[in-house]
């Protein structure tokens, strides 16, 4: 069977500089495209089972060293954050109505953001901080934009939802650092055989695209590409190289790298909202992710190596 050189690839990930918490959202979400294509279940078959089940495993250690992140604290900031995100919307939506052609242009230029950096109150903490972040930035690097938010009466609403991301991700990183220092071996071995378990079944993802030809994967291929992407930026924020031996297109590499750092989002793992990720915490290579209901999004784990309650 001759070789498709055209075929797509999933790309690498340097999934060896996650902090463990932030690895743990990533294994989740992939767990969760894998478990939405029957073709690449077919196709990868053993494999696929594997890296399957030492994700759950990865999943069910490390959730009970996270139960300290996942406080009535967190919850109620999140909350709050989620109503500001919703009062900013409603209130931009309203404004496109405006009679004023020059604040009408504005509050589309403001929805068009909304979209683009896909703010939902239901997605995991890391990335609903880190688009919301994005997002403000975006528009705060508007000098046009900034000038007529008060003419608006939108100001307001800007400001609250940045002082609410603003301090649920100060409590996420504080909640993060105390947990630094604390991973226990149990982790760092399922940690070790998650990543191992992922590599391979990236390879062989990228084999079978190259062999078999005609896009039999490409569905596949292209959300896990698109996921990819989402988690390097998170990473390149922090300053952590995202791509390299280590990565997840083929790496082989068990964990390691330069110091990793969190990505900026308490969430859970895959990509759900109910697990935070902190934003802020440098971790030691082979930190994790956050996953819902299977361990903080955006919290910085250490080394993992190390203990973790």
């Amino acid at each position: 069977m001759a070789l498709d050189i055209h075929a797509k690839q999933i790309p690498e990930l340097n999934i060896s500089h996650m902090d463990n918490a932030t690895l743990l959202s990533y294994m989740n979400v992939v767990v969760g495209h894998c478990a939405a294509d029957a073709t690449m279940q077919a196709k990868l078959g053993d494999i696929y089972t594997a890296f399957a089940a030492s994700a759950n495993n990865y999943d069910l250690v490390y959730n009970p060293s996270q139960k300290d992140l996942l406080t009535d604290v967190l919850e109620r900031l999140d909350d709050l954050r989620d109503k500001a995100s919703t009062a900013w919307h409603s209130a931009i939506l309203a404004a496109q109505k405006s009679p004023n052609a020059t604040k009408q242009q504005v509050a589309l230029q403001l929805v068009q953001l909304y979209k683009d950096y896909h703010l939902d109150v239901s997605d995991e903490y890391m990335k609903q901080t880190t688009n919301i972040q994005q997002m403000i930035q975006a528009i705060e690097g508007n000098a046009n934009i900034m000038a007529t938010l008060p003419g608006m009466g939108l100001d307001d609403y800007l400001t609250d939802l940045k002082s609410k991301n603003e301090a649920f991700a100060a409590k996420m990183a504080e909640r993060t650092a105390g947990t630094v220092g604390k991973t226990t071996g149990v982790v760092a071995a399922a940690r070790a055989d998650v990543e191992l378990k992922y590599r391979t079944l990236i390879r062989m993802v990228n084999v079978v695209s190259s062999y078999e030809g005609g896009g039999v994967l490409d569905q596949f291929i292209l959300v896990m590409t698109s996921e990819i992407d989402h988690y390097k930026q998170i990473l390149a924020r922090k300053g952590v190289s995202t791509g390299g031996s280590n990565s997840g297109g083929g790496g082989n590499s068990g964990g390691g790298g330069t110091t990793p750092d969190t990505p900026d989002n308490p969430g859970g793992g895959g990509d759900t909202p109910d697990n935070p990720d902190t934003p802020d915490n440098p971790d030691n290579p082979g930190g994790g992710g956050d996953t819902p209901g299977g361990g903080g999004e955006d919290p910085d784990d250490p080394e993992p190596g190390d203990d973790q309650d």
